[in-house]
């Protein structure tokens, strides 16, 4: 059963904290609503009754205590929380007087009180009226099935340009959507580096950091503009809008790293005339959003700005005979200062499309592993930079400045593992195992089963492997799995569960995993890249 709550409170950014400090939903509260005074809550509580209102006591015009009288008129089983300071006692007094459950100090706190106190009440409505509010829960969840289907069809039209003029013209008046008057926007915010954000994991899930930042950016939406502000996974965020101003767009971007520590880039498609038009505006909001490649984190792009140049096919941005003479005599500062030269002409140079510009970099690395190999190695042999491959980094790094940056870091790591491939020589007995994998990496190839064939056991073999090596035997068997996967992929008669079991893996879902890790894309994006589609 969901409780309905109305949070009162004349300061905005309170009213922010105390919707985004508690994830509503996940235990049980629906939030309906928020007033800035006494009299407007009583305006919104006529239309929309409430379990539990959170106020605070102090406000301009009518105060807390005055709202507490009204309330307790209008809605006697609605219950009261009271946000007080430390100097608001006989206030407090008063209130407890005039029916309010509980209270609570703004200044102290903590969102595992408020929660303790938002359940006890919680407790007490169920035990007051059982059957009212089964009839709530029931009415919530119709409402939310509605909102789900109404985001759902808005997703549709937005990706897929799904339903003729009619059906959209039904659908909106289905959901109570109002028409559009031009220019319409469609807008697209993305949060910067993704991944790692969840991979740091501050927000104990991806679903409680979407519901917080969902909050915050409808909260400037409903300052500016009205429309609708759509979740579509992944970090990202579409809206959509006939009142555009920049001002709401900068203040969203500074509302997120204000009270998340966040940043977010922002997409503007053109302006558009027509609903139907709702796809190609959405394609155009994420070709600006893809800008951000260039220009960094906290981007703000339109589309009508960006133009990028035809790639010269019959150039490289860099030479490759003369980079590599200065592989040939390991001449670090003189790479160095080439790769630093390569970067800033990029930056002050036509800009060729963030994808076109990529695969410049994949060509790149592709040119370092055509090198190392020549000495006996290649790159997945060679040490992690920042806990990642070459390739992974190149095409998963969001902005141009970081694949510079990485590769900067990686050159010195990679320049120390070609100069100790000409050092290198194994024991015959890896020698052997070396073989035999590269041989048999089809095969379901056990470590036991190695050990045995060269008289080692297992702990002993895999010892003596890494050292020679400097990687496990299951590494150097993925990676001479994946070298075979790559080619194979080149050839578009091969299904993917095919590829997958042609170079040792019984479960493609796993294989996909496994060159996604190494390489940075799934096998049907190499596959795609590769055939320039």
């Amino acid at each position: 059963m969901m409780i309905k709550v109305l949070i009162v409170d004349d300061e905005i950014l309170v009213r922010i904290g105390l919707k985004t400090i508690i994830p509503w939903e996940d235990n049980g509260f629906e939030l309906i609503g928020e007033a800035a005074n006494g009299e407007e809550a009583l305006r919104l509580l006529k239309d929309n009754p409430c379990d539990i209102v959170l106020t605070d006591i102090r406000m301009p015009g009518c105060d807390g205590l005055q709202l507490m009288e009204e309330i307790r008129k209008l809605s006697p089983r609605t219950k009261c929380l009271i946000l007080s300071n430390h100097n608001d006692f006989e206030y407090v007094q008063r209130a407890l007087r005039l029916g309010a459950a509980d209270y609570i100090l703004k200044l102290t706190m903590e969102p595992s009180e408020l929660m303790d106190k938002l359940n006890s009440m919680k407790e007490m409505i169920r035990q007051e009226a059982e059957q009212s509010l089964e009839t709530s829960r029931l009415q919530v969840k119709v409402s939310k099935y509605s909102r789900e289907a109404k985001e759902k069809r808005l997703r549709e039209l937005l990706i897929k340009r799904q339903g003729t003029r009619a059906e959209v013209e039904e659908m909106m008046q289905e959901f109570g959507l109002r028409a559009y008057e031009p220019p319409i926007y469609v807008i697209s915010l993305r949060l910067d580096r993704y991944p790692k954000v969840l991979e740091e994991n501050n927000f104990r899930s991806e679903h409680l950091l979407h519901y917080t930042v969902a909050n915050i950016l409808s909260e400037v939406f409903k300052k500016y503009s009205d429309g609708e502000l759509l979740d579509m996974g992944d970090g990202l965020f579409t809206i959509l809008t006939d009142r555009y101003q920049e001002a709401m767009v900068r203040e969203m971007q500074d509302a997120v790293s204000t009270f998340l520590k966040l940043s977010a880039s922002v997409g503007v498609s053109s302006p558009f005339e027509d609903i139907l038009d709702l796809h190609q505006a959405y394609d155009q909001a994420e070709k600006a959003l893809a800008y951000r490649f260039y220009v960094g984190t906290e981007a703000l792009v339109y589309f009508d700005r960006i133009h990028y140049a035809e790639p010269d096919a019959s150039s490289a941005p860099w030479l490759q005979e003369q980079w590599e003479k200065l592989l040939d005599i390991r001449d670090e500062a003189a790479l160095l200062d080439y790769l630093d030269r390569w970067y800033r002409s990029v930056l002050d140079g036509p800009k060729l499309s963030p994808d076109v510009e990529r695969e410049n970099w994949v060509h790149w690395i592709h040119l370092m592993d055509g090198f190392a190999r020549r000495l006996g190695g290649d790159l997945y042999s060679a040490p992690l930079h920042e806990e990642m491959y070459p390739y992974s980094a190149v095409r998963s790094l969001e902005t141009l400045e970081d694949i510079y940056l990485w590769c900067r870091g990686w050159l010195p790591m990679y320049l120390n593992y070609i100069r100790s491939l000409s050092h290198q020589h194994v024991r015959p007995e890896i020698q052997v195992v070396l073989d035999v994998i590269s041989k048999q990496y089809n095969q379901p190839l056990k470590v036991s089963e190695l050990a045995k064939l060269v008289g080692f056991t297992e702990n002993y073999l895999s010892i003596l492997f890494k050292k020679e090596t400097g990687q496990t035997i299951m590494d150097h068997l993925t990676r001479i799995r994946m070298d075979r996967a790559r080619e194979l992929l080149k050839d578009q008669t091969y299904k993917i569960y095919e590829i997958s079991e042609m170079v040792g893996y019984g479960d493609s879902n796993y294989f996909s995993k496994q060159f996604k890790r190494m390489e940075g894309v799934y096998p049907l994006e190499f596959r795609r890249l590769y055939l320039g589609k």
